[in-house]
């Protein structure tokens, strides 16, 4: 697999993924979600119990350099 473009750093909430400087990637347990979501802040792709999170270029509510 091709390794993404920034720096990475784990994430804090009960799941498995990486988190990035332009959004995370993550993977459930148990929860199932398919479709595309968007809210304030970013837009995610749910493929079964995988996500990816882009984060808007021009986002209402930022989020923290938690990544870079």
């Amino acid at each position: 697999m091709a390794r993404l473009v920034g720096k990475t750093a784990a994430l804090n909430d009960g799941t498995t993924g990486k988190r990035f400087a332009w959004g995370l990637y993550r993977k459930r347990a148990a929860k199932s979600r398919w479709g595309i979501s968007t809210g304030p802040t970013m837009t995610g792709v749910h493929i079964g119990r995988r996500s990816l999170y882009v984060e808007h270029r021009a986002a209402v509510k930022r989020l923290h350099h938690f990544a870079g």
